[in-house]
């Protein structure tokens, strides 16, 4: 039996992984947060409580005596952080799994997206910081044999999250805006193509990599590799709210000068650009593989979910009030400009 750590395990990417790791009779599965959520895996999980960013000593001595065959860090979002796990697992697991992001990138570079690609996010601090996690784990695999193997994704959704760009503390603000008859902020023209995937799709091309020892030291794309635009995967939220999709589309060059939200980040950093990952080095492992959820089912499911869940549907009515204003501006300058081509 094969034992294996999880540190997270009840966020967005991780709940699918973890819960059919639960299920897996061939792995002892440990799950270690700070216990603030509740989570539905079976009895047989050993919950460990501990706080790996304010009390590393404590989660020391939780593992003290402990070994693994597999680590899989969901949190680490920062280079510290990152030589905290070096420190705390080296010699105490056979691999280690850390969760990185395609945002380490320089996507200005080409539109075919594999492990090759340079490094270089020129406009995202989260993805820089991860390219410097990324950094470290390889250096410590080459120094000194750490373990490791190192998952991106792109942008993944379940239950309340649903893939957007331009939105505001909420996933649901958009949504209510669609519901509202009101017209909704896409940056570009809505023709960029992207590549979103459902966390339980996720879940399916990541569970080979674990345990897995021909992957240490490598580098895995993992994601649903069907592409979108972003008129789709809006038009595909309308049409589950049973709304009118009333696009207004306003340049992210524009957007980059907002006082009220850092789309410069988001936008330039990530969903500018358009995308096609190759998936090919993970599939290896499952070469069969297929994803169930497109974007149209992960729409119906998130509305689904938050019908479920009304008390998830969180308004953010500084970010409608900001739409309205910012739609407003833009369309009399539109006018303006038009006027005088």
């Amino acid at each position: 039996m094969k034992k294996v750590l999880v540190i997270g395990g009840t966020g967005t990417i991780s709940t699918p992984v973890t819960a059919s790791l639960a299920k897996n009779p061939e792995v002892e599965l440990f799950v270690l947060n700070r216990g603030n959520r509740k989570d539905s895996f079976p009895e047989s999980v050993h919950r460990l409580t501990g706080d790996m960013r304010a009390d590393v000593n404590g989660v020391r001595e939780t593992l003290a005596g402990m070994e693994f065959d597999s680590v899989i860090n969901f949190i680490i979002m920062t280079p510290a952080e990152a030589k905290t796990n070096i420190e705390l697992f080296k010699g105490k697991t056979k691999q280690f799994i850390f969760i990185s992001t395609v945002c380490v990138l320089n996507h200005s570079t080409s539109c075919n997206v594999d492990e090759t690609m340079a490094y270089g996010n020129p406009y995202s601090a989260y993805g820089q910081n991860k390219e410097a996690c990324e950094k470290l784990f390889l250096d410590a695999k080459e120094k000194e044999g750490f373990p490791v193997t190192i998952v991106r994704p792109t942008q993944t959704y379940s239950d309340s999250r649903y893939p957007l760009s331009i939105k505001g503390k909420t996933y649901w603000s958009v949504a209510s805006r669609m519901l509202r008859g009101k017209e909704v902020i896409i940056h570009g023209d809505g023709q960029n193509t992207w590549a979103c995937t459902h966390a339980s799709d996720f879940a399916k091309l990541f569970l080979p990599l674990v345990c897995n020892p021909d992957t240490i030291g490598e580098i895995y794309q993992v994601m649903n590799d069907e592409v979108y635009t972003w008129d789709m995967i809006y038009e595909a939220l309308a049409d589950a709210l049973g709304a009118e999709y009333k696009p207004v589309y306003i340049s992210e060059y524009l957007l980059d000068h907002s006082k009220a939200y850092d789309f410069k980040s988001s936008m330039h950093g990530d969903k500018h650009f358009s995308v096609i990952f190759d998936i090919s080095k993970a599939k290896k492992y499952c070469p069969d593989v297929t994803f169930d959820i497109d974007i149209r089912k992960g729409a119906k499911m998130y509305v689904e979910y938050m019908n479920a869940h009304p008390d998830e549907k969180k308004e953010d009515e500084a970010f409608d009030a900001w739409c309205d204003e910012t739609i407003a501006k833009y369309k009399k300058f539109a006018a303006e400009f038009t006027e005088n081509l």
